[in-house]
């Protein structure tokens, strides 16, 4: 038992001092540190209907990597430029409960891009028209909190998987606007759904140590990317959008590998959805 732990310590010891190398001898040898091919993804649950309180929710795991979703649903003014579109607004929240790497505080960087990313992502996802209540009067306005509970890498396929299954959970009351008195009632036991225009379904590469490339990566290979890779495809298996981030150089036909594994990811996602 003691040579056990002795061993346990002196792999950890060796992963913290010196990550990098703990890395390469792994992915020289063709396999990454958790067991996994390069280009093969964690485990994907997603439960749908997972907020009480919330008009449409669902939370995503991705390994130890763990997002929840919720919109709540709330009638305001239309803009006067759109005056037959409700809202849809996104907002990442990448804290320090989810891990270490976050400060406490305004929201960071990170989660601010991921917010606006994601925001034009859904856009084409949900026509905001079928949010109108009483054109120029009253519209839904939908508030999407995506919360990261654990993060252990990809927290933003969690987030994009995570918003698609809330939206498909989402149920609205039928609302109508009284004229007279301007006061909108809505009727809680008559639900409606969104139609939407598409299914979205995110898989992330990474360019470990500038040389492998991985699918998934978790927190320790993210730490070590050069260069990452997100590719959206929607359910036509039409690219939808392609996302290069980091200063590493990823190729064409690197990226034409992406879109290609990211149509085999796309099956089971889609299956999860379900």
């Amino acid at each position: 038992m003691a040579s056990t732990e002795q061993l346990t310590f002196a792999i950890e010891t060796f992963k913290r001092i010196h990550p990098v190398e703990f890395q390469r001898r792994f992915l020289s040898q063709d396999t990454r540190h958790d067991g996994r091919a390069f280009l093969q993804f964690r485990a994907t649950h997603v439960v749908k209907g997972t907020i009480g309180t919330a008009q449409g929710s669902a939370t995503v795991r991705i390994g130890n990597t763990t997002v929840v979703c919720g919109i709540k649903a709330e009638v305001s003014e239309p803009d006067v430029n759109t005056p037959d579109q409700g809202y849809l607004a996104t907002n990442v929240d990448l804290s320090p409960i989810c891990s270490a790497n976050y400060r406490p505080g305004a929201p960071g960087d990170e989660a601010q891009v991921d917010s606006e990313h994601i925001f034009r992502l859904f856009g084409e996802v949900v026509d905001l028209k079928q949010l109108c209540i009483e054109n120029d009067q009253a519209v839904w306005s939908l508030s999407a909190d995506i919360v990261c509970l654990k993060s252990d890498g990809n927290v933003l396929d969690a987030a994009i998987i995570a918003l698609m299954a809330a939206v498909e959970d989402l149920k609205l009351p039928q609302a109508s606007l009284d004229p007279a008195t301007g006061v909108v009632s809505a009727d809680k036991a008559i639900e409606t759904q969104l139609t939407l225009r598409k299914r979205l379904f995110p898989a992330t590469f990474s360019l470990v140590d500038d040389a492998y490339l991985v699918a998934d990566a978790d927190d320790a290979e993210e730490r070590l990317a050069t260069a990452t890779l997100l590719v959206v495809l929607d359910d036509q298996g039409r690219l939808a959008n392609v996302w290069k981030r980091g200063a590493g150089t990823i190729d064409r036909p690197t990226i034409a590998r992406c879109i290609a594994e990211a149509k085999n990811r796309q099956n089971v996602v889609s299956s999860a959805l379900e």
